[in-house]
Order: C-alpha cells, then sequence, then structure tokens
C-alpha cells in the first residue's frame, strides 16, 4: 500500500490523460492562432491586392483623363483646341518646366490642371518642400502636392472622378505635365560650329544644328572641349563624322515607323529618357544610362528627394534655374531628351479646291494655286475684305513662285472671282531704267541737231541678259506711242539705246571716258568712249521727247501679254539746246534700284554705261528682293519676297512696305501654313507631318534657345546669351508666342539689322549671312538671325511627360507613375493619345 501511495501521478492513466489534453489544447490553440493570423495576413493580403488594383485603376484613369485632354486640343479633333502649347488659361493643363523666384519665395508660373482646380490657384504658385506622405488638405493655397516626387509641390490634389476604394474613401490625384519639346533631344541635335567654312552645315537646315553637346560642355568650355564632346556624341550614336552625318538623318531623324535590320547607327532609348524623366532632376543613383555617361547629367545632382525648406529649396531652385550666367550648379538634365516631337500642321484647314489640307504646304515644292490658297487661309483674319486677301495671296504666290524658281519665265497667277485680272511675279532678269541723255546743237541753219540716249541697268551679273523678242521699250509723247524692241548685246549691266545725231555727239571729246575705270571695264559695262556706233549700243533712229512716258516691258508667256516692269516720266524744261550733254539719273547703288530713285536735278556729263559718278540719293533706304531662283533654304526667307507688286514700287515705299515683314502679325501667320522642312521630302508618304528634335520656343528654358543657330552671334566674336533671355522674357511678359514669326517683336532678334555690320560669313569672326551682297543693313539682314533658326522651331508640341501619383484617402495608401504620351498621330479620324511608356517610381527609401 505504501509503494502505491508513493507514485506519481503522472504515471497513473488519469495524469498521462491530462498531460496529452494540456498539450492537445496548445496545439490547437497555436494552429488557432496560427489560422487567425493567416487569415488576417490573406485578408491584408487581399486588401492590399485590392487597394493596388484600385490605385492602379485610378491610374489609368488619369492618363484617360490626361489623353483625352491632350487628344482635344489637337488641332482639328475639336473646337477646344489652341494651334500653339504655352502654359496659360488655354493651355491649363501644361505646366511650367522652370521656376521663379521673387523675393527670397519660389513660384511655377503654371502647374497642370486637369480637374476641377479653381484656374487661380494653379497660376503663380508658391513653392514649398512636401513630404512624401504628407496629409492631403485640398483647401491648402499654393502647391499641396509633389507630383514628380522630387520632394517640392508643383502640384495640387484633386479627387479622381467616379472612382472609391473599397471601403468608400475617395482617391486623389496630383499630375505635372511638361513639354518635351522644351528640351534638348539627344538622338538629332549635334554641334554648331560657326567657323565651318561649308554653308550646308550652319544654314539651319537641319535639327543636328541645333547644339546638343553644349549639355556636356557648361561653363568654361572651350572649343577643344566641345569637339571632344561632339566627337562623343558621335562615337555613342555610331556615326562616322566624315561620311555619315547625311546618312543618319535620312535612316534615323527621318525614319519614322520604318523598320530597317540593317541600321547601322544607335540611338539613346527609353531607358535613356526614363532616367532622365526620372523625378524631374533627381540622379537616381542605382541607374546609369548610357546618356548620363556621354553627358553632365550627374554632376552637383540631388540624389533623394528634398526634405527640408530654407537652405534646401535654395539648393534645389540653383538646379532647375539660371539665370544666363551659366550656374556650375544648374543641370542639365531636366533640358535633355530622346524622344520629343511636333507636326507641320495648319490651326485650321487649308482647301485647295475639294481638297482639304491639315500639313503645311510645302512652298519649293507645291503648285501656285496650292500656294495661293494656303496664304489665303492665312491671311483671312481680322475680317478684311476676301477679295482683297485673294488679291494679296495671288501677289505673294506669284512672286514666291519666280523666287524660287530657276527659269526666267514670269508667273501670272489669277486674281479673285471674275475679274480676269492676273497678278505676276518678280522674275529675273532685274531690268531697269537708269538714265535718260539729251544733247542738242544748233546748226548754221537755226536747225536743232538732237541727240537722246536711254541706259537699262541689270545691276545682277549672275543673272541672264534679256532674251531678244521678250523686252521692249514703249515710248509715248507728243507724237504718239511706238514700240523699241531690246536686243542687249553682250554680258553686260548696262545697255544704251541711242538715238544719235553726228552733228550733236554724245560722246564727243571722250566726255565719257573714266580714268578711273579701265576701258575693258567700259566695254563690259556697255560701249567705248568716242564710238557711238560702237556695236555695244543699240541705235534708235526716233528718240523721245520732253514729257515723254518710257516703260521698260517684257513679255509673258503664260497670258501672252506685254506686262510693265519700270517706267519713267521724262521731266520738262532740260532738254534745252547748246548746253552741252546732260542726263537724269536714277539711283542704281545696290538695294535702291527698285525704288526709282531720280536725280532732281540733271547731270552734266552723263554717266551713260557705268556707274562711277552716277546720282546716289540721300535717301538710304534699300529693299533688296532679287529672286533667288533656287528653292528656299528656310521658311523665313519668305521675308525676301514682295508683298506687293515689285513693279509698282514708289520712292517712298520702304521695304517693310512692299516685302512681306515676318514681324507683322498678319504676315507671322503664314509660318502656320507654310514650310520647307517636309517629311515628304525624305521618303515618307506625302501625308506624313512629323519632325523630330525641334524646339518650342513657349516652354523651351533659355539655355535651349541659345544651342539653335546663330543666337549667340556676336560680331566681337564673344557668345552671348541675350537673345535667349530676351526670348523668354518676352512670353512671360506678353504670353505664347502663336507663331514663330512671333520672334521678330524682339528687338535682339533684330539687331542685325541695324548694326552698321554686314554680317557675312567670310568676315572675322564669321556671321551668319551666307549670300553674300553689298546691301548692308536691309530687311534680310533684319530677319536674318530668324532665318536661320525658322525650320527648328514651333510653338507646338506632340510629346509630354506626366508625373502622376494617386492616393487613397487623405492619407492612404499611394502609388507614383510616371508617363511619356505621343500625341504625334492623333487626327480627327484618331483621336488617341499613344501612352509611350508608364513607369512605376518607387517611394524613397
Amino acid at each position: 500500500m505504501a509503494a502505491r501511495t508513493g507514485q506519481s501521478s503522472a504515471g497513473s492513466p488519469h495524469g498521462s490523460a491530462l498531460i496529452l489534453t494540456v498539450v492537445l489544447t496548445s496545439l490547437l490553440a497555436i494552429v488557432g492562432v496560427l489560422f487567425i493570423m493567416t487569415a488576417r495576413i490573406d485578408r491584408m493580403a487581399t486588401s492590399a491586392a485590392m487597394e493596388n488594383q484600385q490605385l492602379s485603376l485610378a491610374v489609368d484613369t488619369v492618363v484617360a483623363q490626361i489623353s483625352e485632354i491632350l487628344a482635344a486640343d489637337t488641332p482639328g479633333v475639336s473646337d477646344r483646341s489652341v494651334y500653339y502649347d504655352f502654359p496659360d488659361v488655354n493651355n491649363p493643363w501644361l505646366a511650367e518646366l522652370e521656376p521663379y523666384r521673387s523675393g527670397s519665395n519660389y513660384y511655377w508660373r503654371q502647374i497642370s490642371r486637369v480637374s476641377d482646380v479653381n484656374e487661380a490657384d494653379v497660376r503663380d504658385v508658391r513653392i514649398r518642400v512636401m513630404g512624401n506622405r504628407d496629409v492631403i488638405d485640398v483647401n491648402m493655397t499654393g502647391t499641396n502636392a509633389d507630383a514628380d516626387g522630387d520632394g517640392v509641390g508643383d502640384a495640387r490634389w484633386f479627387e479622381v472622378p467616379g472612382i472609391m476604394s473599397s471601403r468608400g474613401r475617395p482617391i486623389y490625384a496630383a499630375v505635372r505635365i511638361i513639354d518635351n519639346a522644351g528640351m534638348l533631344n539627344l538622338n538629332t541635335g549635334y554641334w554648331f560650329d560657326p567657323t565651318r567654312s561649308d554653308p550646308n552645315s550652319i544654314d539651319g537646315s537641319s535639327v543636328q544644328q541645333i547644339n546638343v553637346v553644349a549639355l556636356a560642355g557648361g561653363r568654361g568650355a572651350t572649343q577643344a572641349d566641345f569637339q571632344s564632346y561632339a566627337a562623343s556624341l558621335l562615337a555613342e550614336r555610331r556615326i562616322d563624322p566624315t561620311e555619315d552625318l547625311a546618312g543618319y538623318e535620312d535612316r534615323v531623324i527621318w525614319s519614322y515607323g520604318r523598320p530597317d535590320a540593317s541600321n547601322p547607327y544607335r540611338l539613346f532609348d527609353l531607358s535613356d529618357e526614363l532616367e532622365l524623366r526620372y523625378r524631374f532632376l533627381l540622379n537616381h543613383s542605382g541607374v546609369n544610362a548610357r546618356a548620363e555617361a556621354w553627358g553632365r547629367f550627374q554632376a552637383n545632382t540631388i540624389s533623394t528627394p528634398v526634405d527640408s525648406a530654407g537652405q534646401a529649396l535654395d539648393r534645389w531652385f540653383a538646379r532647375v534655374r539660371d539665370g544666363g550666367a551659366l550656374d556650375p550648379n544648374y543641370t542639365y538634365r531636366h533640358m535633355a531628351t530622346t524622344y520629343n516631337m511636333d507636326r507641320i500642321l495648319t490651326p485650321r484647314p487649308i482647301e485647295v479646291g475639294s481638297v482639304t489640307l491639315r500639313k503645311k504646304v510645302n512652298v519649293n515644292t507645291s503648285d501656285e494655286n496650292t500656294i495661293r490658297d494656303a496664304i489665303v487661309t492665312a491671311l483671312t483674319a481680322g475680317g478684311r475684305d476676301p477679295m482683297v486677301i485673294s488679291a494679296e495671296a495671288a501677289q505673294i504666290a506669284a512672286n514666291l513662285r519666280d523666287f524660287i524658281d530657276d527659269d526666267d519665265e514670269v508667273t501670272a497667277i489669277a486674281g479673285p472671282g471674275t475679274s480676269g485680272a492676273f497678278y505676276y511675279g518678280f522674275e529675273r532678269p532685274c531690268i531697269y531704267i537708269s538714265e535718260v541723255a539729251y544733247r542738242g546743237v544748233t546748226g548754221a541753219t537755226g536747225l536743232v541737231h538732237a541727240s537722246t540716249a536711254i541706259e537699262l541697268h541689270k545691276p545682277y551679273f549672275e543673272d541672264r541678259d534679256p532674251q531678244a523678242g521678250q523686252w521692249r521699250l514703249l515710248i509715248a509723247d507728243d507724237e504718239g506711242s511706238r514700240e523699241v524692241p531690246i536686243e542687249w548685246s553682250g554680258t553686260r549691266r548696262f545697255h544704251v539705246i541711242l538715238n544719235e545725231d553726228p552733228m550733236a555727239e554724245l560722246f564727243d571729246d571722250g566726255a565719257f571716258s573714266d580714268p578711273a575705270e579701265p576701258d575693258d571695264a567700259l566695254q563690259r559695262y556697255g560701249y567705248r568712249p568716242n564710238a557711238y556706233r560702237a556695236p555695244t549700243a543699240q541705235i534708235d533712229t526716233d528718240g523721245f521727247g520732253e514729257g515723254a512716258r518710257i516703260s521698260l516691258q517684257r513679255w509673258v508667256r503664260q497670258t501672252d501679254t506685254w506686262i510693265t516692269v519700270d517706267h519713267m516720266r521724262v521731266g520738262t524744261g532740260w532738254m534745252v539746246p547748246d548746253q552741252g550733254a546732260r542726263s537724269f539719273q536714277r539711283d542704281v547703288s545696290p538695294g535702291k534700284g527698285v525704288r526709282r530713285l531720280w536725280s532732281p536735278a540733271v547731270t552734266a556729263p552723263p554717266g551713260l554705261g557705268h556707274a562711277i559718278g552716277n546720282f546716289v540719293d540721300p535717301d538710304e533706304g534699300v529693299i533688296q528682293a532679287h529672286p533667288a531662283n533656287r528653292p528656299l533654304k528656310n521658311i523665313g526667307e519668305i521675308g525676301m519676297i514682295f508683298a506687293t507688286s515689285a513693279y509698282g514700287v514708289t520712292p517712298t515705299d520702304t521695304a517693310t512696305g512692299v516685302l512681306v515683314d515676318l514681324a507683322k502679325a498678319s504676315y507671322a501667320e503664314l509660318l502656320n501654313y507654310l514650310t520647307v522642312i517636309d517629311p515628304a521630302e525624305h521618303g515618307l508618304p506625302p501625308d506624313e507631318t512629323r519632325i523630330m528634335g525641334r524646339i518650342n520656343i513657349n516652354t523651351a528654358p533659355w539655355f535651349a534657345i541659345a544651342q539653335l543657330p546663330w543666337i549667340q552671334y556676336q560680331a566681337s566674336g564673344e557668345p552671348t546669351f541675350v537673345r535667349a533671355l530676351a526670348i523668354v522674357d518676352h512670353r512671360e511678359r506678353y504670353g505664347a508666342f502663336r507663331s514663330v514669326g512671333g520672334l521678330l517683336q524682339i528687338p535682339e532678334m533684330q539687331q542685325l539689322g541695324y548694326d552698321g555690320l554686314d554680317n557675312l560669313h567670310q568676315d572675322n569672326p564669321r556671321g551668319p549671312d551666307l549670300t553674300p551682297d553689298n546691301v548692308r543693313d536691309d530687311l534680310e539682314e533684319r530677319d536674318l538671325l530668324f532665318t536661320r533658326i525658322s525650320d527648328l522651331v514651333t510653338v507646338r508640341s506632340d510629346v509630354f511627360t506626366a508625373y502622376i501619383v494617386v492616393r487613397i484617402g487623405v492619407n492612404g495608401p499611394q502609388k507614383r507613375m510616371m508617363a511619356i504620351l505621343d500625341r504625334s498621330q492623333t487626327s480627327e479620324a484618331n483621336p488617341h493619345v499613344r501612352v509611350v511608356a508608364l513607369y512605376p517610381v518607387p517611394d524613397p527609401r
């Protein structure tokens, strides 16, 4: 009994059962807890997955909303579109690329407005440092969101319409949309070296002349440095600098959608673009793209979001805005892109017969009727009389056609309505009546022996001589009218038509021999002294009398018509005998002949046959519009075309009154309808309108604008950023450029027209005038800087970067995305925007 009493209860059957019960109960409890935890984890995972799905749906909704806005803003798609892209009330969705400073504060001139945000809340918005998880306060003034993720406020939260979380909480979004055409394209630009002697590499005819190597240059870079950067850029793109620049242009820059398996070149790609766009200007230190290896895109950068105010915001601003001093802290990555594009679209459709055009008209390849109708569309504004506009358009089109074509046939374009009137172009050769001379001698019998002469002047050596049978003088005086056919003798600038009586020789005693000009020059100009019957002078048997109207006419094959291209009235009271040889002269100095500036007094002796000693009018106004007989190299050259008839220019006319003055708003609008840069000339379909790499002057920072050809030109040789800064200042003061011609409203862009210099390319330093002439400070020179960049700039864009952040509730989970959006194929028939990339941007760690 004692042994039985001392035995452990554990050894008893009842004790074992108890222990087993406890163990089992514990195990069951653990299993239960694990089950509950698993269930909770599953619920959390399900909730997280659901929230992520809801956030993704919100992102998709916002992207669709942005795409709809971009599509509606495309010309021709909706009546809500405006032609230009500039951060203003007409483009409320577009954000300013760079901020500005006022006092000690920083501001965005405009942030993106894509939903119901008050207009006042997106203009001149003060910038603050924003935490990544700051609670949303939709009533906060200024920026209350950081859309791009650099830690700096740049957007406003808004509630995404039509979407709620699974728990009924609203979903908020903040958006910032910037323009890629405000940046320099690493795939299209190259190097602009004004010292090059090849005019085709510095004439502004290719986007490769945009100076992208400046991104790698920075402050203090030398010519040798730029050569090195340029060579490195070519190496990155696998371009042979001696042979392949033209090939690269054809097979890359003009290769939209054309697969080319044998293409030897290598582009910067989407990975470079996403890295350059990452968090606006922050350096993603975990990624090193090829573009970064080439450019200065990692120096002095910020790698983590700004997380405090004060000096941190100052440090950020120094990297995003430069005042023109090439601040070494300025970060170029936010101005570099690998993908931008715009289109040569028109603001309004052009009706050409039964055909409607939305593509700008190529003046180098289109027929004159298409050009005329495009000009009519451009000029139709301000309530002007349509008949007047049509007549003006016909005249400009005729002058433009004759400026471009390489023949000597005058173009005739029918005017408006059924009037039957034609408008005639200004065509080579340019010939003017330059002098009329007289000598009268009273003979022994009292009979007056009289001689007269009419001198014609061809001021341009490059003009071919007038063809026989196609030119004549029409002389009308008291005795009636008569025709004198012109038979131009030899390749000379002067042609003299004589009616000479041997008793009153105009050339006796060697009076017209000029010791400053050798005889062979006189031969070339028109005749030899003392040889009135020389073969270099044309004989007329009648002459003219006082008060006669002398008209120079040429035959127009197209209409079988004689048109008057020049005329003059012979004055009275000066044809007096026994006063010696005397004449009236016209100022034939370069650029003034077309104005018919005749001497108010007689000249004795006459200067027939040469320009030495000829009359020069004190009026210095010049009008140079000599037909080039070649295609336009730049659309800006249209400013060298007559807007009126070149055959009706008066002495009081000025260049700005008779030429297509692109500084006038009505003529600047022509540049929205006419072009010379055309994808169809590079093997693309006739309806292709896309152009890569051009710069939007409405959105680009001054540094990007300064890389356009010749914008930094100074006659002293020192580069200057004055013009680029003036362009940015002008748009900030006065609003958007609605045409690239608006650049001519800026005095700094007109500077070469008043600098008293020739600005020729053979000068030292080399200038932008590639067509040497003897006319200084004319309208061509005033417009020269604009002409050189006119094909490389735009006022609109088709590629944008959208920074998007969405959040559930005011403090719930969020997702940040970056989208590259392309509307370059958006049209009324295809009102959709292509999402090139939709890239997640993780929260900073």
